[in-house]
């Protein structure tokens, strides 16, 4: 079947939903006790606050194509939302998912849906995307399970993350209420590059 969209259109239409391959692969090493204890207690302020929104320039290329734009993800108790404006007003599109299922809505009034929002980047691409993983890989965290490689800088945020097959890397953070977040990080996948710099962080917030 026919893809709705280019797999580089997709990856800007899904919240740039993706955040492999580095050219080096780090060697794993054990983090520092302190570092470890500080990252814990930032996992753990920031899972008790389910509700956060952002607002950040995207960038994302497969190597032979790509765009760039504004990107806003509010993340609620009642689901996630995301609006993306490219540049010049090109590439507009909005996301929207909760338990009820997903919906991507284009600026052309086209739109398609799914149970889930992995279930709909699985129709576009030839490529699994790790959706339950994102809002946690761009808080500066882990998601829940098997971690291949991690390495904590001396405040204990990450400097680089693998897992589920992704490459991470985390480039600044700054405090947000009280909790440290990142403003500045990439992923790579066999060719594919996302870039993300955060403008604003909310938490407890899902204005915009």
């Amino acid at each position: 079947m026919k893809k709705l969209l280019r797999p580089a259109a997709w990856l800007v239409a899904v919240f740039a939903l993706l955040l492999q391959a580095c050219s080096s692969t780090p060697q794993p090493a054990a983090d520092g006790l302190a570092a470890a204890r500080s990252y814990d207690a930032r996992q753990k302020a920031l899972a008790s606050r389910e509700t956060w929104s952002l607002r950040a320039r995207l960038a994302v290329s497969d190597g032979e194509d790509g765009g760039s734009g504004s990107l806003h993800w509010a993340v609620g108790e009642a689901g996630a939302r995301m609006n993306f404006h490219g540049a010049l007003g090109r590439g507009a599109w909005r996301l929207e998912s909760s338990a009820r299922g997903a919906r991507l809505e284009l600026a052309d009034g086209s739109s398609y849906e799914a149970q889930t929002a992995a279930e709909l980047a699985a129709r576009q691409l030839d490529w699994t995307v790790p959706v339950d993983a994102l809002s946690w890989w761009v808080r500066g965290l882990a998601a829940p399970g098997a971690v291949e490689y991690r390495e904590l800088g001396a405040d204990g945020t990450l400097v680089f993350l693998r897992q589920q097959g992704w490459n991470i890397e985390y480039g600044r953070f700054r405090e947000v209420d009280g909790v440290v977040l990142p403003v500045k990080l990439a992923a790579r996948q066999s060719g594919r590059t996302v870039k993300l710099v955060i403008r604003e962080w909310q938490l407890g917030s899902e204005d915009g």
